[in-house]
């Protein structure tokens, strides 16, 4: 009956893994082969950023010879781009899922996804005219509920 309940649970998070990295159809659109500006620095992002110049999202850099995904998680505010981390998995939440993830209502954009066991997660918001960006993981063996979320910096 054990080994029936491990089948059973690989099986959801397969299902899981994969609707989460199935992403939607703008994912296509995100794709890209640009490189982010390499100064990453932020002095020329003015104090008053409006929402819709925020925006995180993933570029998929492919499998690894061991067939694991890789994603790269970018921030672009007001055009200039991030790369925030490299993850395994990694498309858009969109805002009618963000209770879900325990991301707060007002964050203006967040991304993420789930890949073997484990998930990571991005989302920013706008404190003060500037954005704020948090990062948070979750695994399937951990003991103790939510996923993390921490303040990151992104220059």
């Amino acid at each position: 009956m054990k080994k029936r309940n491990v089948a059973l649970s690989l099986l959801f998070f397969t299902v899981v893994l994969f609707l989460v990295s199935c992403g939607g159809k703008n994912d296509k659109k995100k794709e890209t082969t640009t490189t982010p500006d390499s100064s990453n620095s932020v002095n020329n992002i003015p104090a008053e950023t409006a929402k819709s110049d925020v925006k995180l999202f993933c570029i998929n850099k492919g499998e690894d010879s061991l067939g694991t995904p890789h994603f790269n998680v970018m921030l672009s505010v007001n055009g200039k781009e991030f790369k925030i981390k490299t993850i395994n998995g990694c498309g858009d939440i969109p805002v009618a899922e963000y209770k879900t993830y325990d991301i707060p209502a007002e964050a203006v954009s967040a991304c993420g996804g789930w890949w073997a066991g484990a998930g990571d997660y991005y989302y920013v918001v706008i404190r003060n005219g500037k954005p704020s960006l948090f990062e948070g993981w979750m695994d399937e063996t951990q003991k103790e509920p939510g996923r993390h979320w921490k303040e990151i910096p992104y220059d």
